[in-house]
């Protein structure tokens, strides 16, 4: 089953050619947790501070099955 992974801001230049609009589809053959994605996908996992699974806040260790909406954010900074 795909995954679709979204990438926010500065963490889209980790993938080459990241289209916003479609996100990255990503094949999952078994179980697969968020941090084997961004692993397989060459994001450090220090630049990820907030993980969406189908709209809901989780955890690196969450073991994705296939069929779910990823996104994946960096820290914010305002002021």
């Amino acid at each position: 089953m795909p995954l679709k992974i979204f990438l926010s801001s500065t963490l889209r230049k980790y993938v080459p050619d990241y289209d916003p609009t479609r996100g990255v589809s990503f094949i999952v053959d078994g179980e697969i947790t968020v941090t084997d994605i961004f692993e397989q996908m060459n994001i450090p996992a220090d630049k990820i501070k907030i993980i969406m699974i189908n709209g809901k806040s989780k955890s690196p260790d969450h073991v994705l099955k296939g069929d779910e909406r990823v996104g994946l954010f960096p820290p914010v900074g305002g002021g």
